[in-house]
Parts: structure tokens; sequence; C-alpha cells
């Protein structure tokens, strides 16, 4: 029933199957029950005895959920979905550990300052790109059964932030990066197993140059990025960045110094590749990085209450992330006077926070930690930070 099951129920329910959801986590809303049931699909809290043709389950769902019953064909989210999905607007579809929502801002800004019109659904929600940036018109699920309810409108593209997978049929499909490739299903999968769904087979697939050898037990012909943005200048907080910019030819422009640029390079590495296969001129690539001012809310910095605050908030948190940021913090030369406050809000997210692995990454580098207990209470700041790092895990995922 989680990450967008009832969507895959409905569209089997359609095509004349006999239809079973179980709500294995127990989180299940019963409004969406009786709403189901007005289809005539049955919603159990543990999975019924009895045999299956099929069984749909998403990738990091333990198989211990399927209880006695015969399963018979098992799928994926990703794999069913691959089947349904009928949307022929041009589609990029972004998935990966880390960076993906960095990657899905990036290449919508440059398509759009380049003339096109960008649908973008990302993990901050869904809405169109305008001059102002993203216009979020609905809070919605990046599982891909979610790309089978992408808004309408006649887009030129369509950018998507995924989850663990894709449609498989994207015009261009991308892994950011494959920086752990953590458990899943209580560690009887790893996560790289589910986000191979989303290479497409009738596009381009681009993955990390140096990821290219391991993913090319999944898929042939696949692309490499990286490399074509070098920082030049020495990086410091609140200050513009120098970097050089390997786009049909070498050009130096400065990033703004409103966010934590040196967080962003392999996204925007994936971006210039993204936009290079698609043919977009220089000059709107290069205007594109020299006006982008960051995602809200992920490594953007602010004055706040008297002293910096460097705010990151996305599903994404962990130990990896936050172990990131305070490494370019700390190569500006900004964690003495610092803190850092990690909210654990958990909102519609699986993964959890490993406290031990984020106390001894944040130890590592001689900064105090306060952990909120994640009731949206904020604790008083001691008078003599000078700068705030906070962390809120939350997002739609």
């Amino acid at each position: 029933m989680v990450h967008g099951g009832d969507l895959l129920a409905r569209r089997h329910q359609a095509e004349g199957d006999d239809v079973t959801c179980v709500d294995v986590y127990g989180i299940c809303p019963q409004s969406k029950k009786d709403e189901l049931a007005a289809y005539d699909i049955r919603v159990a809290d543990t999975t019924p005895a009895g045999r299956y043709d099929m069984t749909v389950m998403p990738k990091h769902c333990p198989r211990k959920f399927i209880g006695e019953a015969e399963p018979g064909e098992i799928v994926t989210f990703s794999q069913d979905v691959k089947g349904f999905i009928d949307d022929t607007r041009f589609r990029i579809e972004v998935t990966g550990v880390k960076g993906k929502t960095s990657a899905c801002y990036l290449i919508s800004k440059m398509l759009f300052d380049s003339g096109r019109t960008v649908l973008l659904h990302s993990s901050r929600g869904e809405g169109p790109w305008t001059a102002e940036g993203h216009h979020i018109e609905r809070k919605v699920s990046i599982a891909p059964p979610y790309l089978m309810t992408l808004a309408a409108g006649n887009y030129d593209v369509v950018v998507c932030e995924v989850s663990l997978g894709g449609s498989g049929k994207a015009d261009i499909a991308c892994i950011t990066n494959l920086v752990e490739d953590y458990g899943i299903a209580k560690n009887t999968f790893r996560a790289s197993e589910a986000k191979r769904d989303v290479f497409t087979d009738r596009g381009t697939n681009i993955v990390l140059d140096s990821e290219r050898e391991f993913w090319s037990q999944y898929c042939d012909g696949l692309i490499g990025y990286g490399g074509r943005v070098r920082v030049l200048s020495k990086p410091a907080l609140g200050e513009g960045l120098r970097v050089s910019v390997d786009y049909d030819g070498v050009s130096e422009i400065v990033l703004d110094g409103s966010y934590i640029a040196t967080e962003y390079i392999g996204a925007m590495d994936l971006a210039l590749e993204v936009c290079h296969r698609m043919g977009v001129p220089r000059e709107f690539v290069l205007g594109s990085l020299e006006s982008f001012r960051g995602v809200p809310g992920r490594g953007e910095i602010i004055e706040e209450d008297g002293r910096k605050v460097v705010r990151e908030r996305n599903p994404g948190i962990s130990h990896i992330s936050i172990g990131r940021t305070l490494e370019c913090l700390e190569e500006m030369g900004a964690l003495d006077g610092a803190m850092v406050l990690l909210d654990p809000v958990s909102r519609k997210v699986c993964d959890k926070l490993d406290r031990d692995q984020i106390e001894k990454v944040v130890a590592d580098h001689g900064v105090p930690l306060v952990i909120t207990r994640g009731d949206g209470e904020r604790p008083e700041i001691p008078s003599d930070v000078r700068l705030l790092i906070e962390f809120v895990k939350e997002g739609y995922q």
C-alpha cells in the first residue's frame, strides 16, 4: 500500500484483474482503504493465504510479508510501472543515492533558460519551471508509480526525480551515483538492484563515469559523466566560487555565493551531460550556472538572528550527506564557532537516521551536535554560535 501501491492496484483492476492490497506496514489511512473498496479492491492487513498469479511489491519490501501465500510471478513496482506508463512526452528520469534533486533542478533550469517548457517532478513537489524557478503545485511522492500521474500539459520536457527505480521507458535515464550501496528489504537486496530499473531500453542511459563499469553488468552502451566542472578558487562561506566549465570549449565563470556550490559540482556535471545530449547551446548552459541559486533548503546560506545559517532540508539526510556538508564547510575554514542541529523528522521517509554514525561523523569534525526530539520544538541556540548548520530530514519519497 505504500509508495503508490494503490495506483498500481487500480490499474490492474481496470485491466480486469482480481486484486488484493496488503497494508504491510499498517500505516494506510482508512480513507484510502475505503476508496479502494469502492473499486472492488480488497485491502488486508496481512497477506491472505492462497495462490496468486502475480505479486507486485516495492523492491525494498521484505518478502517475509508474502507470508504463507503462493506469490506467483514477483515483479517490482518499477517493472509494473513499465508495463502501464503511456506518457509520450520527452521524459528525463533521475535516480541515485545523492544529488537527485539538485541535478533535476539544474537540468530544469538549463532547459527552461534555453526556451523549453519544463515540468519538474521532485522530492520538493511537482509543478512547472518558471522564470522565478520551480512553481510547486502539489506535494507528491517520487516513488515509481507516481510517474503514471504526472501533471497534464503540453510540456517540451518532463524532468522526474525517482526514488528506488524508474519506468525503464525514459528518453534519458540517469543515476547520479552509488555513494553507498546500502541494504534494502531487511538487507536482502542492495540499493543498486532497485536503481538499475531506471535504465531505459529506448533512450540514453547516463551514470557516473567512475561507476560505469559497475553499472555495465545491468546495461550496455552507458554514457559516463563527470569532470566538466573544475573548482579554480578556494571556497569561502557566502562568497562566489570560480570554476571552469568544459562544454563546447572551456570557459571560466563564477558561481553564486548564496549556497554551498562545492556540494553541487557532481549535479552540475550530470546536468551538463544531459544538456549536451539534448543539444542545448553553450551560452544558455553557462548563463544558467551563473544565475543558479541552489535548491531551496539544500545547502543554502542565510543570515538569521545575527548569525550565518547553513540549511539542509531533504529526505536524503544521512551520515554520508552530513559528512559531505561538514567537509565542504571545513574546506572553507568555517567550522570554528559552528554547531550542528539535527531534526530527525521522518515524514513518509523509509530510511531512518543512524544516530551512532552521525555522532561519529560530527565529532570527527570537532563540532557540537544537538538532536531535537522531532516534535517541531527548536532548542535555544547559544549566543556564541557563529554558524548554525541545520539538518532536517523530511520530504516525500
